[in-house]
């Protein structure tokens, strides 16, 4: 299983800890910003409809392997967690591209809506398309 899964968690979005003033800070315990108020995506075990332990990517019932449904379920916000680096980074043709995957996976992250407005203002395009 890749590293992104770990990154995200099921009841915030993490940031990097570079700060931008041009992109919205989510922060966290390590950058003294508040987190943002994102509720928790609840994974449901397949096999037994047994809610994932977020912490964990097997069923804490029957151990299904559930690494592939965590997967997509937290899509977005893997996409998110991407496109804020590469705005930071100034990637921001790359942040667009990731930010409209994560609203069309996720359409209610309001961060990534924030910063996919944020981003299509400071480089001149449109937020949509």
């Amino acid at each position: 299983m890749s590293s992104d899964v770990t990154e995200v968690s099921s009841d915030e979005v993490s940031s990097p800890e570079v700060p931008s003033p041009e992109v919205p800070s989510s922060g966290g315990p390590a950058t003294g910003v508040p987190l943002l108020d994102v509720p928790p995506i609840e994974v449901l075990c397949p096999q037994c409809a047994v809610p994932a332990d977020p912490q964990g990517l097997r069923c804490p019932s029957c151990r299904e392997d559930l690494a592939a449904l965590v997967r997509l379920r937290h899509a977005g916000r893997i996409d998110y967690n991407e496109a804020l680096a590469a705005a930071r980074a100034g990637d921001d043709a790359s942040a667009l591209v990731l930010l409209r995957r994560a609203l069309a996976a996720e359409p209610g992250l309001r961060p990534a809506r924030e910063l996919l407005d944020a981003v299509a203002a400071r480089s001149g395009g449109p937020a949509d398309g």
